[in-house]
């Protein structure tokens, strides 16, 4: 009996000093977790440099980490363009050229500035902040009034009224300098031909500053008529390519030996833009430049983008 009591007691002191041993740990447990140390339920709060002075990531692990952790969730308007990805653009621009009378004058004594306006349906494709536009557009080459070829003497000089336009398909080779993902300035070159339509008539003309004159010249009615300065309105009535009077001659193309062409030609040397991309979806582009067949040019154009 004595035995039994003694081993009893002895269980329960043993029993009683695990517990005791075991409180302080459990408190300094609860104390670390206090203070912010590493725990089994709160080390998933770490951030990559604590965990790798911890030791428990290793240095591929903590890059991996931190490059997800800096990855930027963009929204479905962003202008934002990725390097290596490709953009898609369609819309349509409007350009007015402008040919100075120097310009003509370069090939003539006497010339009248021209007007015209541009229309198109572009196409652009981009990539690497480099586009490629191609175009179908339409360009006008309207005029009245006078004209006289180089050296020719004053009563050689016409009064020409066109109508001539033509239908091109060209492209645009672009370039980009990005200021901010909606800003960027664009240089490159323009090419295209273009078919050539409506008419040039031609009139013989004569000084004159009254009423419906052009520039201090007016349209002759008919040999004689009027009873204009000697050597005016002199000559009899021929068809163009002929020596004589004109009054209201259609003049021929190229291919029937005239001078107005059947096919024409745009070489934007240079072609210049402001680029603007307020959001993904569009795009706007303000135009510029000087086109070697057709004079001055400034416009824009408005695209919805897809792609990318």
């Amino acid at each position: 009996m004595l035995g039994r009591a003694w081993l009893g007691r002895a269980v329960i002191a043993a029993l009683m000093g695990i517990v005791a041993t075991g409180a302080p740990a459990l408190a300094q447990e609860e104390d670390s977790g206090a203070l912010g140390v590493a725990s089994d339920t709160d080390s998933g709060a770490l951030d990559s440099t604590e965990l790798e002075r911890s030791g428990l990531l290793s240095d591929e692990q903590v890059l991996t980490q931190e490059q997800h952790g800096i990855a930027t969730v963009r929204s479905g308007t962003d202008p934002y363009e990725d390097p290596a990805s490709t953009y898609y653009f369609l819309g349509l621009a409007y350009w007015h050229t402008f040919t100075p009378a120097f310009i003509i004058e370069l090939f003539t004594d006497e010339a009248t500035r021209a007007r015209n306006p541009a229309f198109a349906l572009q196409f652009t494709y981009r990539k690497n902040n480099f586009d490629i536009v191609t175009s179908l557009f339409y360009q006008g080459y309207a005029v009245n009034g006078p004209f006289r070829g180089a050296g020719d003497p004053p009563n050689e000089t016409e009064i020409i009224d066109s109508s001539l336009k033509a239908l091109f398909v060209g492209a645009d080779f672009l370039w980009s300098t990005n200021f901010t993902d909606w800003f960027a300035i664009q240089y490159g070159i323009g090419l295209g031909v273009g078919v050539v339509l409506g008419d040039m008539v031609r009139n013989d003309a004569y000084p004159s500053t009254g009423a419906g004159s052009i520039d201090g010249w007016a349209r002759c009615a008919g040999q004689g008529d009027p009873a204009a300065p000697p050597g005016f309105c002199a000559g009899p009535p021929v068809a163009d390519g002929e020596t004589g009077g004109h009054y209201g001659v259609i003049a021929r193309r190229w291919t029937g030996g005239g001078s107005v062409p059947n096919v024409w030609f745009r070489a934007a040397l240079p072609h210049l833009a402001l680029r603007f991309k307020p959001i993904k979806q569009l795009m706007i582009r303000v135009d510029g430049g000087f086109d070697l067949f057709s004079g001055f040019f400034v416009g824009g154009s408005v695209n919805v983008g897809f792609g990318g």
